[in-house]
């Protein structure tokens, strides 16, 4: 699938309209179908008097209209409830909070039932029909039924979604959740296991130095994703190098170079246009093809933590502990090749994250905010002389780079000499002299 279109995809299917959209079109469906079944006489008659609604005219209609009305307020009170609970929690988290409630296929399945069964209900009740009203009277007995049956299954899922909510608004939830759709991103984009040794980078394979023309961007916005299969068969066909400049993630001003395109006498309008339509910008970062998009979330909340109005160090632990399990599956992953071949020749060469670019996103904002709490510089030094000791040699030296800038830190910002003396153990018993 065409990155474009892939990135339209999920955003649908992330939203808070598809599901609940789709479940309100089934219970449309399935009220026409039973009425009109039950109008042509396709149930049997004794199976309905044995077990299905037994009441009138007037005693369906005051059903129906129980249901109706007690659902839709519901939801309106349900849903405004947890709106309002999950601004105060991005206040004290991240406003990125929303995103994971939008996202969340249990908010989402629980909106679509009340709403389906709510058009369900109503279009039953439009179906209802005394003899004083012209036409043969008619009482829906198993759509009726099936309303009740319907309204309980309702009660199940706001039951769950009380308890759904409740949690999802808990910050070991949230991390949870975002770590590990980080993880997922790292699985796909980093494949190669390599544990604990050094993988072997192969040779590059571009041509050095070759003259080549500048692609720019003609708008504004943040790179949410760039369609890498249509630039690779692009340069194929025309027998052209691509070279990504900015990295998912970035911000793009109006001008600002997209790729480079070489050789410059095979470049035309044509190419610079497709060039330009398979960068994908937008208004803000998704987390689609953007690995650091996690990062910078979980940082976000530990720094929220570490603000003077919030003060929730226990919080901060946290995120720096799923920094570390995030940071340690990249460590002991080989990098993507970024390029890509046809024959030996190179046709397109991406940007992908680096280890050294994703501990510094998480740790630089955590160690400037809280390099004056001792508890959150010994657990930095402890977290990063941990993952030293597990990810390949190569890159153990951008940890340990940033275990001596926590040091160097807190060196200047902890007031108290006792402190200062534990901060001190702490940096020698952890890093190596």
């Amino acid at each position: 699938m065409p990155a474009k279109l892939r990135l339209v995809w999920i955003r649908v299917r992330d939203s808070l309209w598809f599901v609940p959209s789709v479940l309100t079109l089934v219970g449309a469906l399935l009220a026409v179908g039973i009425t009109q079944a039950e109008q042509g006489g396709a149930f049997d008659a004794e199976m309905l008097d044995s077990w299905l609604f037994g009441g009138g005219v007037e005693g369906a209609r005051g059903v129906l209209e129980a249901i109706a009305s007690g659902l839709i307020t519901v939801t309106g009170v349900v849903f405004s409830v947890t709106v309002v609970a999950l601004q105060l929690a991005s206040t004290q988290f991240t406003p990125r909070v929303l995103r994971n409630f939008t996202s969340d296929r249990g908010n989402q399945l629980v909106l679509g039932v009340f709403i389906g069964t709510f058009t369900y209900t109503v279009l039953v009740l439009r179906t209802v029909r005394s003899a004083e009203e012209g036409g043969n009277p008619f009482v829906p007995r198993v759509g009726v039924t099936l309303a009740v049956v319907l309204v309980l299954v309702a009660i199940g899922f706001l039951i769950f979604y009380i308890n759904h909510s409740a949690r999802s608004i808990q910050v070991a939830a949230i991390l949870d959740r975002v770590a590990g759709r980080t993880l997922d991103h790292v699985h796909r984009l980093f494949p190669d296991e390599i544990g604990h040794a050094d993988a072997a980078e192969p040779p590059d394979p571009r041509p050095r130095e070759q003259p080549s023309v500048t692609v720019t961007a003609d708008s504004a916005g943040y790179l949410q994703a760039v369609d890498g299969r249509s630039l690779f068969r692009m340069g194929k066909d025309k027998e052209l190098v691509i070279a990504m400049e900015p990295q998912i993630g970035d911000f793009v001003l109006p001008g600002q170079p997209l790729a480079k395109v070489s050789p410059p006498g095979a470049v035309d309008d044509e190419v610079c246009a497709h060039v330009r339509k398979a960068f994908l910008l937008g208004p803000e970062r998704t987390p689609e093809q953007d690995v650091e998009f996690g990062i910078i979330e979980i940082s976000d909340i530990a720094v929220k933590a570490l603000s003077p109005g919030i003060n929730d160090p226990t919080t901060a632990f946290r995120c720096i502990d799923r920094l570390a399990e995030v940071l340690l599956e990249m460590g002991t992953r080989a990098p993507p090749r970024p390029w890509r071949t046809e024959e030996g020749r190179v046709h397109y060469h991406a940007r992908h994250p680096t280890f050294e670019r994703a501990v510094g996103l998480s740790f630089d904002q955590i160690r400037h905010f809280g390099a004056s709490n001792p508890g959150i510089v010994r657990k930095l030094l402890e977290v990063l002389a941990r993952l030293a000791s597990l990810v390949p040699p190569s890159r153990r030296p951008v940890l340990l780079a940033q275990a001596h800038a926590v040091l160097d830190d807190a060196r200047a910002r902890v007031e108290s000499a006792g402190d200062r003396v534990g901060v001190e153990e702490a940096a020698t018993r952890l890093l190596p002299s």
